[in-house]
């Protein structure tokens, strides 16, 4: 379990929060990111933003079958935590990925097609594709949902999933970035502990 093996390619059925993926104290898992991530504490890529990305991927899981809900989290904590700065970082996702890899199995399991799933995420994110992948989809466009908090409208032609490209989400998506989530609150949204 945990090795690497990023592609889409392999098939990761939709399990639900706590079947194969499993994060036994979520808490301990946030704080673990937390204490190793180099980008923290930024304005626009930092932990609110994260905790953003998990609450707009809670509210297109429901409507994208297919989408493992443990991956979206994992993602959401993942995907920026290892920026450098705000700017020109292209290899931020590639190192966020390589936290995954060492946090697994110290705070959280996952079998290694789910690992892979979850590195290819993190790695691609900025790429700027799109991916037919439901869990994949679902990652990325809860990022790109977020694009209002630097004063972009997100595009429906580089969302994946049409839970995501519906203009009442995007509208929805605008008001996120003044919300203030906890991780309590998300972890119990996605059935955490």
């Amino acid at each position: 379990m945990c090795s690497e093996s990023p592609t889409t390619e392999s098939e990761v059925t939709s399990v639900g929060s706590s079947s194969r993926v499993s994060i036994p104290d979520a808490a301990r898992h946030v704080e673990a990111v937390l204490e190793r991530s180099t980008g923290k504490d930024s304005s626009i890529h930092g932990e609110s933003h994260w905790q953003q990305v998990a609450a707009a991927g809670l509210t297109l899981l429901p409507e994208t079958p297919g989408a493992d809900p443990a991956l979206v989290f994992l993602f959401a904590l993942f995907h920026d935590s290892m920026r450098l700065n705000d700017n020109y970082d292209p290899l931020h996702g590639p190192r966020g990925a390589a936290l995954a890899r060492e946090l697994c199995g110290e705070v959280f399991d996952l079998e290694d097609a789910e690992m892979g799933l979850l590195a290819f995420a993190c790695e691609e994110h900025t790429n700027g594709g799109v991916d037919s992948h439901p869990t994949v989809g679902v990652c990325w466009d809860a990022d790109r949902l977020n694009l209002w908090r630097v004063g972009i409208r997100p595009d429906p032609r580089w969302l994946s999933t049409e839970a995501a490209r519906s203009e009442e989400r995007i509208g929805w998506a605008r008001d996120l970035q003044w919300e203030r989530l906890s991780w309590e609150e998300l972890c119990q949204s996605f059935e955490l502990r």
